[in-house]
């Protein structure tokens, strides 16, 4: 996504909280996963001995949701079904069609971690530490199912998987859900729901499924409770499609180590041409951004427009950086060509830009 997407929501659209036709409330499925909690030390055991976790940090979070039936209502004007490609794996997994859905959602959070570990060498044990990265993506579907229809599915599906007659297992019962495993993947089935977890070694994707279900049930653990996602998602409403993220902050040491890399491995010679460059492709707006979320409301050849711009600091928020920004990139090919009754409102840390274009000027 697209740290300056497009967004679309209008008064009427429900507020955070409350699942819709309008798309579903992210406060109750965005969930604040804990590293450490997740964290599986002997799915480690093979690859190195005696590992422990020596710290972790987030390092993004990014969710996606869509009402299929409103892709489906605007087609001649959206032209393209790629909004429904997200989940079409879990859709085909799970033995579901996109027309039986009333919204789908994603969530990927990415953390990078340090372990420390022991192995025997000619000298004796010595003790080393490595720096590693894992994420944890979870598809959500809703509607209505007969869990014994998609079980069936998710068993089919395993069975097409597996090299060594692995079968998808039962993990019991879970507020409400039925949970299954198979090979890395955690899945919970309810009338309601169909939730799939898939994890890189060495996180437990039953664990993070359950954390998963927990904000769902309890509205507690959410990523509405932590300072930037709260920051966030409190100007954020619920949409026909919609995203967002979270982020280190924008600053041109941040920007270069994610596109080149760990700025200490870069020589001194290369570093300052190197921040020029970035300096100079950074724009005003963007600096100190840690987060953004947008949101499309369709309504024929039309679409409300919501983005919400979560920066580090209330100094950062610079309205008259992102307007002047808007206003000189209202060409063809810009994302706010067609933009009108353009707005943007300053609260604290956000910026909240809101409007109307053309339907077929988004996909």
């Amino acid at each position: 996504m697209s740290s300056a997407g497009l967004a679309g929501c209008t008064s009427s659209l429900p507020v955070v909280g409350d699942d819709s036709a309008s798309g579903p409330a992210v406060d109750r499925w965005l969930v604040d996963l804990s590293f450490s909690e997740l964290f599986d030390e002997d799915e480690l055991a093979n690859e190195y001995s005696d590992a422990e976790l020596e710290g972790d940090e987030r390092t993004g979070v990014e969710f996606d949701t869509v009402v299929p039936q409103a892709v489906f209502d605007n087609e001649e004007e959206l032209v393209v079904y790629w909004p429904l490609e997200q989940g079409s794996e879990l859709r085909s997994t799970a033995g579901v069609a996109a027309t039986d859905l009333d919204w789908q959602l994603t969530q990927r959070v990415e953390w990078e971690y340090e372990i420390s570990y022991t192995q025997e060498t000619w000298d004796g044990t010595q003790t080393y530490e490595h720096e590693q990265s894992a994420s944890i993506n979870i598809g959500t579907l809703a509607g209505s199912f007969d869990p014994a229809d998609v079980e069936e599915s998710l068993e089919d599906w395993a069975e097409d998987r597996s090299a060594e007659d692995e079968a998808l297992s039962s993990e019991g019962e879970y507020e409400g859900f039925d949970l299954y495993a198979f090979e890395g993947s955690a899945f919970g089935v309810s009338e309601s729901y169909v939730v799939r977890v898939t994890g890189s070694q060495p996180l437990d994707s039953l664990e993070a499924l359950e954390s998963a279900i927990n904000v769902q049930t309890t509205s507690a653990g959410g990523l509405s409770e932590t300072d930037d996602g709260n920051a966030l998602l409190a100007e954020f409403e619920s949409a026909h499609l919609a995203s967002g993220e979270l982020h280190e902050p924008r600053t041109v040491e941040s920007e270069i180590e994610r596109q080149y890399g760990d700025i200490d491995d870069i020589p001194e010679h290369q570093r300052d041409d190197l921040e020029a460059r970035v300096e100079d492709r950074l724009d005003d707006w963007e600096r100190g951004l840690v987060g953004s979320a947008n949101a499309y409301e369709f309504d024929g050849d039309t679409t409300d427009v919501h983005e919400v711009y979560l920066y580090e600091t209330e100094s950062d928020a610079d309205a008259g950086e992102l307007r002047d920004h808007v206003e000189s990139n209202r060409d063809i090919t810009d994302q706010w060509a067609t933009i009108k009754d353009l707005s943007i409102d300053d609260e604290g840390r956000t910026l909240v830009l809101s409007g109307r274009v053309r339907t077929r000027a988004l996909l």
